[in-house]
């Protein structure tokens, strides 16, 4: 008897890791979507109108607030395997093309943003993604096993340097 409870309680262990491996996969793949949807909306824009700007910023704080709820999901995952972790740095990979992309588009944008007056909330938002992006990056570094931890440090660092040249681009508005 006490060896079928002592089971039934090491299998819900392993469904509550898996379950939260599961939620931070489903978490990344939001984010993808996210980034994405801003990278459209940023290169749909000359940057000379508001409601397009509203757009802009309503897309960024859209995945601000994804890549922080992804990052607490992360914390609450004690570890991944380097299969889940690879999977998660496939996600990650093909995101990063969009990602820089739009720190391009973002770069190339300022001086339109600042003409029509949204400067200092992209610089907001632009500074809102890299920081959520940077704390993000470190956690999923944090919790990759020894096999994955150099290819995630790797992308989180590729990540940091997209953004930080979007963010210096509004370092002065």
């Amino acid at each position: 008897m006490q060896f079928t409870a002592t089971l039934i309680a090491a299998s819900a262990l392993v469904a509550g890791v898996t379950a939260d491996y599961a939620t931070v996969k489903a978490d990344v793949q939001k984010i993808q979507t996210d980034v994405a949807k801003l990278y459209q909306s940023l290169k749909d824009t000359s940057g000379t109108n508001y409601s397009e700007a509203l757009a802009i910023d309503s897309a960024a704080k859209a995945l601000v607030k994804d890549i922080n709820t992804a990052n607490t999901d992360a914390n609450a995952v004690s570890s991944v395997t380097a299969t889940q972790a690879n999977a998660l740095i496939s996600i990650l990979s093909n995101t990063y093309t969009n990602v820089s992309a739009a720190a391009q588009r973002l770069i190339a944008l300022e001086p339109a943003f600042k003409k029509l007056g949204v400067a200092g909330i992209a610089k907001t938002d632009t500074n809102n993604v890299a920081s959520a992006t940077k704390t993000f990056g470190a956690t999923l570094v944090s919790k990759a096993p020894a096999a994955s931890k150099s290819s995630a440090s790797a992308l989180a660092a590729k990540y940091n340097k997209a953004l930080a040249s979007a963010v210096a681009a509004y370092a002065c508005d």
